[in-house]
């Protein structure tokens, strides 16, 4: 099936899908509204073994990432992040498939093996996922999701929700951080809901290195995503964390095929458009496209693959195509000091000085450390 072909079907489904429509009054769950102090065990750390004695990539992981538990209606399961496997795999794993070389996975509290999760097997495995290196996009869909032998009914099932968060929601993630003795509670607000991923709100003071796979939980109660790791505010270049929402967790659930699809480069999509129909059409067609909610579960939306483009059509001397891509970009990603200095790179081979010497002096302004838009501001200023 084409691209087109993929996305027709795509979004029929998505129409369908009861994730579409925005969330209804759903009531508190009981837990949660007791005083904070008073919250159940939510947030457990992974412990891997495998059949042939490795563990980790490196011996200085005790555990790896954080994970929980899910009530489906009919089932217990439990979920961490998917490229957690990064640090949990034998050296012979190159996809998101154990073939037979786990030993054993245990989930518990930090401090507390008493209440823990004794992993079966993993539902959502795939030979065909490739684990890493640049082919791979384990990161667009982010979710392990096990069967288990045993959960301790210490730990507190999460009840998915699959309506999409809004911008200014509450949120919770219950997290166990590396660097902190125990699990703990951070709390934001949802910046950005697209498609598969969220953008939260940041504290910088934030310990989140070992949080990835944390649940983002709203505030009834329920499950809006899984942690992922950091990440910034797309409009101010503020730290932020980003998580994935649980659209992939009901593909699982409902054991959809395919399952996992890549997402649609928007840049080879837009490379034609450019071809054919010219530039004006093609940055049309991208604003359309991203202004549509079901778009985001179709395409890679990001300032990488833009800039991407944008680097290429420079490549092939198309440059008045390339400044406008890369204008694009910043109309979406305006904290980019990458992109600010490049986009003075190429008005500088079409010997628009001045506008080059605008795009230096801001790339340097979100960056003061940038020492090549430096020295090409300066090399500008000897002219």
């Amino acid at each position: 099936m084409n691209n087109f072909g993929r996305t027709l079907a795509y979004i029929f489904g998505f129409i369908l899908s009861s994730s579409y429509y925005p969330a209804l009054g759903q009531e508190k769950e009981t837990w949660i509204t007791k005083p904070q102090a008073q919250w159940p065990l939510i947030s457990m750390i992974n412990e891997v073994w495998f059949q042939n004695g490795e563990r980790y990539v490196h011996p200085s992981f005790d555990y790896v990432a954080t994970g929980f538990l899910i009530q489906t209606g009919t089932d217990t399961l439990a979920v961490t992040a998917k490229h957690a496997l990064w640090a949990a795999k034998t050296k012979a794993m190159k996809s998101v498939d154990f073939g037979g070389a786990l030993q054993k996975w245990l989930m518990h509290p930090k401090n507390n093996l008493a209440d823990s999760v004794l992993i079966d097997y993993l539902l959502n495995a795939d030979s065909t996922e490739i684990l890493s290196g640049r082919q791979s996009t384990i990161t667009q869909r982010d979710w392990l999701v096990f069967k288990t032998k045993y959960h301790s009914p210490a730990i507190q099932p999460l009840k998915p929700r699959y309506t999409l968060a809004k911008p200014g929601e509450k949120v919770y993630i219950f997290a166990c951080p590396y660097q902190e003795k125990n699990c703990v509670i951070y709390s934001g607000h949802v910046l950005e809901s697209k498609g598969n991923r969220l953008i939260i709100t940041s504290d910088t003071s934030q310990k989140v290195s070992g949080s990835s796979g944390s649940p983002i939980v709203d505030e009834n109660g329920y499950l809006l995503g899984i942690l992922g790791g950091s990440s910034v505010n797309n409009k101010t270049g503020e730290p932020a964390l980003y998580g994935t929402t649980t659209h992939y967790l009901q593909k699982v659930l409902r054991q959809t095929r395919p399952l996992n699809v890549p997402l649609i480069s928007i840049g080879e999509t837009l490379l034609p458009i450019i071809d054919k129909q010219g530039i004006d059409q093609a940055v049309r067609y991208y604003r359309t496209l991203y202004k549509q909610d079901q778009s985001h579960f179709i395409y890679t939306f990001d300032s990488q693959e833009l800039n991407s483009l944008a680097d290429r059509l420079v490549r092939e001397k198309k440059l008045n195509e390339a400044v406008q891509i890369y204008l694009l970009s910043l109309s979406e990603f305006s904290w980019s000091s990458g992109t600010y200095y490049s986009l003075g790179n190429t008005y500088a081979l079409m010997g628009k000085t001045q506008l080059a010497r605008q795009a230096y002096t801001r790339s340097i302004q979100l960056s003061p450390d940038n020492k090549e838009a430096k020295q090409a501001l300066d090399k500008l200023s000897n002219q």
